[in-house]
């Protein structure tokens, strides 16, 4: 279940859904849930506010109420609305029974509004929400760490590896293209345990027995006893636990490597596959660009899911340095290199 309220430059959104990729930034003035409505957050042009349950709950209710029709369409993509460049954009999901047979599934909703009464209400939510958030707060606030259970847990992942997203947003906020993050996991499924151990350019993948999955439940509890901020800087190592399907706890990335060293030394060898890092960004290294706001948030189900774009589609990463022969991209004005198809700044096409 998820709310997203937004007032929406339509002419600029239009604009930037032409390049390739989908949107590489957003401006919308947007009001989302966070954790399933747990708590919420308002954002404008890159600042983020602190919005209470409480607050956020009753934004929600006089939003709805002064709604003027409800249809399972989209909100709009044309240049204008009505003779408008600014439209309203109010997205929520429900659980329905789609078929009638009793089995709830998520459908989305959407609804009309006049623009101009919520870019006022969003202004009022604004002004009560205090000072916006520094990228730690920010970061902090959209992961905080939950707590193990008292009885048993279903453990499902044990991450060590290198943060690497551009200007220290969350991974589901900005994304990069395939960015090296020389991954150490272990891993939980039906189909067993296994654990891949990142060796210089090599994974080295074992199974990992069932009878040691007590031991390694024991040493997880001991680990998340001592909880890690979610925030971590560019190019540093970071570790968490995954758990319950979805919920994650940052720990020590020291001590978590740690673990899954002994893990590693009491599982059974599989194969070691070697990385291509050429489809990577080299670490320590920025890649270029991102996606800036909050159109990427669908990854903790708070918010609706922007474009995919699949890897075949995807221009290649490069690390090298623009040639002497490099031009400007028409949309960003970022060099580009003799020969590429794509600006590796914003997506656009090169000509």
């Amino acid at each position: 279940m998820y709310i997203y309220i937004a007032y929406r430059d339509l002419k600029t959104h239009y604009t930037q859904n032409s390049l390739y990729g989908g949107v590489p930034y957003n401006n919308d003035y947007k009001f989302t849930a966070i954790k399933d409505g747990l708590y919420y957050l308002l954002t404008l042009n890159g600042a983020n506010y602190r919005v209470s349950k409480e607050a956020g709950e009753k934004f929600i209710e006089d939003v709805l109420n002064k709604c003027t029709g409800e249809h399972q369409g989209s909100f709009p993509f044309v240049r204008s609305l009505n003779g408008k460049d600014m439209a309203a954009v109010i997205e929520r999901s429900r659980e329905v029974d789609l078929r009638g047979r009793g089995h709830l599934s998520s459908q989305n909703f959407y609804y009309d509004m006049d623009a101009d009464v919520l870019y006022q209400m969003l202004e009022e939510l604004r002004a009560g929400s205090g000072e916006p958030m520094d990228k730690r707060a920010l970061m902090n606030y959209c992961y905080p760490n939950p707590t193990l259970p008292e009885g048993d847990f279903d453990l499902t992942g044990i991450y060590h590896g290198i943060y690497c997203t551009p200007d220290n947003k969350p991974n589901s906020v900005i994304q990069t293209v395939f960015p090296d993050k020389k991954v150490s996991c272990f891993s939980i499924s039906k189909n067993g345990a296994y654990i891949q151990m990142r060796v210089d350019d090599n994974k080295v993948m074992s199974n990992v027995p069932a009878e040691l999955i007590p031991e390694i439940k024991e040493k997880v509890r001991q680990l998340c006893a001592d909880p890690k901020e979610a925030y971590v800087e560019h190019g540093d190592w970071e570790g968490f636990i995954r758990f319950n399907n979805d919920e994650e706890i940052f720990t020590d990335p020291d001590k978590t490597l740690e673990l899954l060293n002994e893990i590693a030394s009491k599982s059974e060898y599989d194969k070691t596959e070697a990385v291509d890092t050429k489809k990577y960004y080299t670490v320590g290294k920025a890649p270029p660009g991102g996606f800036e706001g909050f159109e990427m948030f669908g990854m903790m189900g708070g918010f609706p899911v922007a474009p995919s774009v699949s890897p075949a589609d995807t221009p290649s990463a490069s690390t090298e340095e623009p040639a002497s022969d490099s031009k400007k991209c028409k949309f960003c004005g970022a060099d580009v290199t003799h020969g590429q198809k794509f600006c590796s700044e914003c997506g656009g096409k090169v000509e």
